[in-house]
């Protein structure tokens, strides 16, 4: 779609083409077509952005929003991996939340990108469903300990990148969601190291 000749303002305001419909969650099968839904959602996104001659600051803005989808997506699985298979309640429970809290970010997610048309991955990219994969072919407390090992990695690079985005993202409505959910994932991750220490020393 070629994008309409507007003012020099307003093409750096602008955001690019896609209709954002999402499909429910149906575990790790997603994305066995052989498409890497994060790699698409990048790749569509990066033509945009260089059809359209924007500034680095919105390439990076798109790249947030892929990114924290991606995260999102992947904790749903583990916290359903989790609810099914954590041998310790601790672990259980808090996979139970971390599916919630995440359902609601992804839901925000999609809102969002829909309203900037910016493409976000609708199901696990490759290297997510790698990541899964080596966490769901172990059993017992290794499991609980992968779970929490891969969830806490997670969650330190959302806060990460929220911490930053509320203050250096381009678009405004980009810096408020960031700043509306940092405090939020800020305290996932501080229970999801809680629970790592918890479980430290299972054998």
């Amino acid at each position: 779609m070629s994008l309409p000749l507007l003012p020099s303002a307003t093409v750096r305001r602008i955001f690019f083409c896609l209709v954002v419909a999402l499909p429910p969650l149906s575990g790790c099968s997603s994305g066995s077509s052989g498409n890497d839904a994060v790699d698409a959602a990048n790749a569509e996104n990066r033509d945009k952005i260089s059809a359209a001659d924007v500034t680095e600051k919105q390439e990076a803005d798109a790249n947030f929003l892929v990114k924290a989808t991606s995260n999102a997506l992947l904790a749903v699985e583990l916290g359903k991996l989790a609810q099914a298979r954590a041998t310790t309640p601790t672990v259980r429970a808090y996979g139970t939340r971390l599916v919630q809290n995440r359902l609601e970010l992804l839901g925000a997610l999609r809102t969002l990108a829909a309203a900037k048309q910016l493409a976000i991955p609708s199901a696990l990219g490759g290297d997510e469903q790698a990541a899964y994969h080596e966490v769901s072919i172990t059993n017992g407390s290794q499991l609980d300990k992968k779970v929490m090992e891969l969830i806490v990695k997670m969650q330190s690079q959302d806060e990460d990148a929220f911490d930053d985005m509320k203050d250096d993202a381009y678009d405004g409505d980009i810096r408020g969601f960031a700043a509306k959910y940092h405090t939020p994932v800020q305290e996932e991750l501080a229970g999801a190291e809680e629970v790592a220490d918890v479980i430290e020393d299972l054998p």
